[in-house]
This record gives structure tokens, C-alpha cells and sequence, in this order.
């Protein structure tokens, strides 16, 4: 009996999730281990599928060819990424920096200042530029050190290989050749990491600064053959050098030979050279550097986990050293507060990020990370049949007979996937609110009967611009840019642009009709299926697919950019329609969770719907006692545009405050609350700068576009009455293009 009682609680999920945070080394090594493999929670990286796309998506190539892939890399024919934190380096000369962070890294090519390599820049938080009002802030890019060496001029060629979710692999030639043993400068290019490893191959070490070097130290040895030099720049900023030397013996000694050059006197070196900044005022950091001195890391494994209630997530440094040293990683804010940090040790080392706070550096090369509050939410709100009263519920009704009579078909046939998805996803919450609400089954069936009439077209893939699968970047992508010659057309998605907005809004749709009729899903799951591999696969077992496209793991949000180059960086702009896509591929799963691919990927999609809350809450919805961006910026309420090296407190599209807030809005969904919490809302306390207050009430009475209708449903959030009663007795109110009365009165009426 008491060896049953010990089997039973070492086996519960409640103590493993405690056992595997404090032993986060033995779940993540050891896990092949037979025993682990049997007490551990399984991944739920499983594949959705691995068979090609379906033959309606005719296959094209691509007219925009990744650009600088290494030759031998490109012949194994492995997946690229897009609208990852290295795209810069994949599209057109790669002229713009790439933000892996802490630093941000430029590749130089000789435009500016004549410069060679790789350039560093890493912006102290009080040197950011701000806007007027503070309505942006930026970090202005500034080379403060780039490696390169005295073997590289106007032929210097820069080649790239391994890209993933966390890293991508740079290598600057001389000149291009097949030897494999040419001399070279590799560059593993990794999110966080604490020092810009070059690893060099017969070449002369040469270190440039836009800045100018006004200190470089004499050479101090430490351990394992570690050579450090310091630098100061005129800037006052202070940088460390560390180099080893592959023969454990020689020592690379530098000269500073003018005011912004330093360069090898002692011949060609073949080593690792290492360079990291102290941060302004923690001189005693160094001690930290050094001791971490000689490992980095060259990417990431990464894990995920659901126990029910709580999930976890993984990162396993991989790395190599040349000293045995521990590894020292940055991490952003979001990681701070979900940390397991049993066998992590925190240091004193903080180095600001462009536009997402100070980031910390951390020793140990696993990452547990927990988020114990996973969503339950489904399909309606919770509860909401308590809220609803007979009149009501009249009211609803009259509405939703009037929207299931509309053309459905007509309105959403249009000529962007994004607006078409809108009107989809409009209507279908309609049929939800008339079947499982009003449980008016002759109205449902007609409701239903349309939805699934006018998605013939995008499941046929008949609509005005089809859908095609791209073989050169491996996703799905409208063909509206190929067909009207505008790269811009479909608001850039023929080029990878905002996937995740477009296709979250169909995925959420086949969701519903599936929940209502099941045999239409199981009929259409693999067109379904296949814009959820474009956004979001899961394995590298589906090699028709990147894996997680549009979901940065590291930064704890998606990008919308995709492979367009842009001198800031990717940007993300509508959080919300971000989360949508998430929160309706958790729902596709819940209705096909028969399956071990199904059930997995809900329980995936719960996971980054929490690591993106709480991101989202960091970054981008600011209360006022947010602490990770300026204060200065935080009476905008929102980001804006969030760029990897500014935010900016606007759209693409308009500079009208309903606009700006409202984008951070859409769609209104039950998931909307999960993210935009009462207390950001509104809270009445005049201490409170907070959203409607500040920004939305005043503004209301002079609004008269669709936007007003936005504010109100999230503004039921807190104010239901208020809201409801501004949708029953203003029947002529614009609406937004993805919201119908019908739902907007149901959701009002049940918060």
C-alpha cells in the first residue's frame, strides 16, 4: 500500500512540475533516460502533419531569393525561416543591423565609413532619442566596435548557414571558395548572448570604431590561455576583448594604430575572440565576464510542456568552450518573472535593449520556465448564461435574424486574405451566438448552411487571389502580389507579411463550423491544417514548413514583418490579432482532439497564449506601474508599433487615437480579457492614468467611424450596461468590418 502511495505522488503532474523546477538539468540532459521518458510530461512539439500541402495550393518559386545562404549550406535543402530576428541578413545586401540582444550587429560591407566585418551596438538606456510628448523612442545604431580583420577588402563575402528559431551562423571570406579550410571569420549570431564570439581561422585580427578608442589596455592573462584586453571609448562606454588561442600557447597581442583602429601585431591568429560590454557604473561585472569567459552558446534546443493548469517551456543552451567556463546568457524582463532559477545564477550584469527593457545576464545553460496560470477558455465566455436576461436575449435574437440574412458570401469574397478572413470570422460568430446561445436551430441551420457556403471559395481556394505554396521559403502565401505586380498587395502577405493576422481570423472560423458540424471539419481539416503549419509548426519533422514562422520564443511574441529588410528591425503592430490566431488554433485542436496531433497542439497553443500574456503585458499594454519601458512613455497606454530598435505610438495606417488603441483591440473574442485585463481597462482611481480615462472617453463624442464600436465592446470589460445600451439604441453605428451586432450585443451582455 505505501509503495503504491509513493509510485502514485511521484507520478502526479503536480509533483513532477515541482520536481522537474528544482531538477531542471535532470529533465532536460537526462530525459532519453528510460525512467524520465516515463515519469516526465511528454512534449507536445508533435507535428500536425509531415505529408506535402494539398494540390490546391499550386506550388510556385518565389521571386524574392534568399539572399548571402552559404552554397553548401543551401544544398541540403533545409527550411528558412522568415520573419525571423535575422531576416536583414537574408534579404537584398543585408545593409541593416539584425537585433539578437543585448547587442545589435551590422554587417559591413564597405558603405559605411569603409568599414569590413561585423559592428557592434549596444545603446545605454539614457541615450535613447524620444519623440515629441514622447510618442516614440528609438536607440540610434552606433558601431562602437566591429571585428574584422586585415585580410578583408572589397571581396569580402558574407555567407550564412543554420538559421532556427534562435540563432543563424555568419562567415565573412575573403573570397568564396569550396575549401573547407579557407581562412575565415564565423560568427554564431544567438538571441542573449553575453559576448559577440568571433571564431577565427588564419586571419589578422583588426577592431574599428565609429566612436574612437581612447583606451586599450596591455594584455592581462587569466586562466585556460584567456588573453583580455579593456577598451574604453570616447563615448565612456567600456568594452572587454577576450581572446584564446586555438594552440592553448600563443597570445594575440593588439596595438591601437590610430584613433578608431586596434590590430593584431603578432601575426595571423586562429582562436575565438570574444567581446562584451560592461555596463555603465558595474565595473565589478567584468569579474563576472571573465569568469564566463570562453563558452558560448551556438543555438538553442527548445521543449515545451502542459500539465493541465500549468505549463513549462525549456531552453537548452547548446555550447561550445574552449575553457570549461560556465555559460552567461541575457535574458529579457518576461523570462525574469517565469524563471525556475533552482540551478541558474542570477549576476549583477544588465544591459538595456532597444525597445524591451533592461535585459539580465544569468549563469547556466538551461532555461526552465514556468507559466502557471494556463487559460480554460473556450469558445463563449464563462458563465455567460447566467448574464443573460429574457429581454436580452429578445434583443440578440431580432439582431442576429437580421445578420444571418445578410450576403455572406458577397462580403467576403474581397480581394485581400486579411478582410476576407474578417468577414469570415464575423460571421461565423454569429452562427455560434445562434446555435449555441439562442439555440434557435432553424436559424442555425440556415446561419450554418451559408458560413459553410461562402468558405467554399477560400477551401477550394477559388476567391479573387488563391492561395499558393511557395517552394523556396516553404509557407503558404496569397498570390495578389504576383498577380497586380505590388509587393504591398494583400498588405504584404505574398511576401510573409502578417500570416498570422490574415489566417487566424479562417482558422477561427473552421473552428466554429467545425464544433457545429463536425463531418465538415474532418473533411476540410487538411486546408486547415495546412495555414496552421504555415504560422505555426510545431517539429522540424514537417519539412514543408519552418517551424513557428510568426512566434518568436525568445521575445515572447510574434513578428508581423516577413521578408522585407527594414532599417529597424521587424515590428509587431496588432498584439491582438497576434493572440487571435493562437487562441483559434486552440480551439481547431479542441474540436479534433481525437487525435495525439490535435491534442498536442491545444495544449501548445495554451502554453503561448500564456508566455505571449504575459509578453504582451510587458511590452505592449502598459499600466502605470509597468517597469520594463520608459516611464515617459507609459501614459500612451499601448506601444504602438513595437520595432525591434524603437516603439512608436501609431499605426501603419493612421495616427487617429481610436486607431493607435484600438488596433491592440480586434477581434473581440473571449480570450480578449486573458490579455487586456480589467485593471488595464479602466480602474477608477484618479491616481490612474489608465486607457479609457486618459485617452478613449474624451475622445468619444468626436468619433464617428467604425473604430467607436471597438472601444465600446472592450470598454464592456468593465462597463457592460454602458456598452450594451450604446449598441441597443444606436442601431445605425458604423461597426467594425469584423464585428457584428449580433456578437457585439451578446458580448456586452454576458461580461
Amino acid at each position: 500500500m505505501y509503495r503504491f502511495i509513493i509510485i502514485t505522488l511521484f507520478l502526479s503532474p503536480l509533483f513532477l512540475l515541482t520536481f522537474s523546477s528544482y531538477f531542471p538539468y535532470i529533465f532536460s540532459i537526462n530525459s532519453q533516460h528510460p525512467i524520465f521518458r516515463r515519469i516526465s510530461s511528454p512534449s507536445v512539439l508533435s507535428p500536425i502533419s509531415t505529408s506535402p500541402p494539398p494540390a490546391f495550393f499550386k506550388s510556385i518559386n518565389h521571386p524574392q531569393q534568399p539572399s548571402n545562404l552559404d552554397p553548401e549550406f543551401r544544398k541540403l535543402g533545409t527550411t528558412i525561416p522568415t520573419n525571423k530576428f535575422y531576416t536583414n541578413l537574408l534579404v537584398g545586401n543585408a545593409q541593416f543591423p539584425v537585433w539578437p540582444l543585448p547587442y545589435a550587429l551590422r554587417f559591413e560591407s564597405g558603405v559605411n565609413n569603409g568599414l569590413f566585418g561585423f559592428s557592434i551596438s549596444n545603446v545605454d538606456e539614457e541615450n535613447k532619442v524620444f519623440g515629441p510628448a514622447a510618442s516614440y523612442f528609438y536607440s540610434a545604431y552606433t558601431p562602437s566596435i566591429t571585428i574584422s580583420s586585415k585580410e578583408l577588402r572589397n571581396s569580402t563575402k558574407l555567407l550564412l548557414s543554420n538559421p532556427d528559431e534562435f540563432s543563424i551562423t555568419a562567415k565573412l571570406v575573403s573570397n568564396y571558395s569550396t575549401n573547407p579550410t579557407q581562412p575565415q571569420i564565423t560568427l554564431p549570431i544567438v538571441r542573449g548572448m553575453a559576448f559577440v564570439t568571433a571564431q577565427y581561422r588564419k586571419m589578422s585580427p583588426v577592431f574599428e570604431s565609429s566612436v574612437v578608442f581612447n583606451v586599450l589596455s596591455s594584455p592581462i592573462k587569466l586562466n585556460h590561455g584567456v588573453i583580455k584586453y579593456r577598451v574604453t571609448l570616447a563615448d565612456g562606454s567600456n568594452w572587454l576583448i577576450y581572446a584564446i588561442n586555438d594552440d592553448g600557447i600563443s597570445i594575440l597581442r593588439l596595438s591601437k594604430t590610430k584613433s578608431n583602429r586596434i590590430e593584431s601585431t603578432s601575426g595571423l591568429f586562429s582562436g575565438i575572440i570574444q567581446i562584451a560590454k560592461v555596463p555603465k557604473g558595474n565595473l565589478a561585472g567584468e569579474s563576472v565576464y571573465d569568469k564566463c569567459a570562453g563558452t558560448f552558446a551556438t543555438t538553442a534546443l527548445l521543449d515545451v510542456q502542459n500539465y493541465g493548469n500549468v505549463g513549462s517551456y525549456t531552453l537548452s543552451w547548446i555550447t561550445t568552450t574552449k575553457t570549461s567556463a560556465p555559460l552567461l546568457h541575457y535574458a529579457l524582463p518576461h523570462h525574469i518573472t517565469s524563471f525556475q532559477t533552482s540551478f541558474l545564477q542570477e549576476t549583477s550584469l544588465t544591459l538595456t535593449s532597444p525597445s524591451t527593457g533592461q535585459m539580465k545576464a544569468y549563469i547556466g545553460s538551461t532555461w526552465s520556465l514556468v507559466e502557471s496560470s494556463l487559460n480554460q477558455i473556450s469558445f463563449l465566455p464563462p458563465n455567460f448564461a447566467s448574464k443573460l436576461t429574457p429581454s436580452r436575449i429578445n434583443t440578440i435574437k431580432a439582431q442576429a435574424i437580421k445578420d444571418v440574412s445578410l450576403d455572406f458570401k458577397a462580403l467576403s469574397n474581397l480581394d485581400t486574405t486579411y478582410f476576407s478572413g474578417k468577414a469570415m470570422a464575423k460571421f461565423g460568430l454569429v452562427c455560434l451566438v445562434v446555435n449555441d446561445v439562442l439555440k434557435n436551430k432553424t436559424l442555425g441551420n440556415t446561419c450554418l448552411s451559408k458560413l459553410q457556403t461562402a468558405m467554399k471559395a477560400f477551401i477550394s481556394n477559388t476567391q479573387q487571389y488563391p492561395l499558393r505554396y511557395d517552394n523556396t521559403w516553404k509557407g503558404i502565401v496569397s498570390s495578389a502580389a504576383f498577380v497586380t505586380k505590388n509587393i504591398q498587395a494583400d498588405f504584404g502577405a505574398s511576401y510573409y507579411n502578417d500570416h498570422h493576422f490574415h489566417y487566424g481570423y479562417f482558422v477561427y472560423t473552421a473552428a466554429i463550423i467545425r464544433h457545429l458540424n463536425e463531418s465538415w471539419g474532418v473533411a476540410n481539416a487538411a486546408w486547415v491544417n495546412s495555414l496552421i503549419r504555415d504560422v505555426s509548426n510545431p517539429s522540424k519533422n514537417d519539412r514543408y514548413f519552418p517551424t513557428f514562422r510568426s512566434f518568436d520564443w525568445f521575445a515572447g511574441h510574434s513578428w508581423a514583418s516577413g521578408i522585407f529588410a527594414s532599417q529597424d528591425g521587424n515590428n509587431e503592430e496588432s498584439t491582438s490579432e497576434d493572440y487571435n490566431f493562437f487562441y483559434a488554433t486552440k480551439l481547431w485542436a479542441q474540436t479534433s482532439s481525437k487525435t495525439v496531433e490535435m491534442s498536442n497542439l491545444g495544449k501548445l497553443m495554451d502554453v503561448i497564449l500564456a508566455v505571449e500574456s504575459r509578453a504582451v503585458k510587458a511590452y505592449f499594454l502598459l499600466e502605470d506601474e509597468n517597469t520594463v519601458q520608459p516611464k515617459a512613455f507609459l501614459p500612451n497606454k499601448v506601444s504602438g508599433i513595437l520595432w525591434e530598435d524603437k516603439l512608436d505610438h501609431t499605426t501603419f495606417f493612421s495616427q487617429q487615437i481610436e486607431a493607435i488603441q484600438g488596433i491592440q483591440m480586434i477581434p473581440i473574442t473571449p480570450i480578449v480579457p486573458y490579455f487586456r485585463t480589467k485593471r488595464f481597462v479602466s480602474r477608477l482611481s484618479p491616481e490612474i492614468t489608465e486607457e479609457w480615462t486618459r485617452l478613449l472617453s474624451p475622445i468619444l463624442p468626436f468619433i464617428n467611424n467604425s473604430w467607436k464600436s471597438l472601444l465600446y465592446t472592450n470598454h464592456a470589460i468593465v462597463d457592460p450596461n454602458t456598452a450594451y445600451n450604446f449598441f441597443a439604441s444606436n442601431s445605425s453605428v458604423q461597426l467594425d468590418d469584423g464585428l457584428s451586432r449580433t456578437w457585439a450585443l451578446f458580448w456586452c451582455a454576458v461580461q
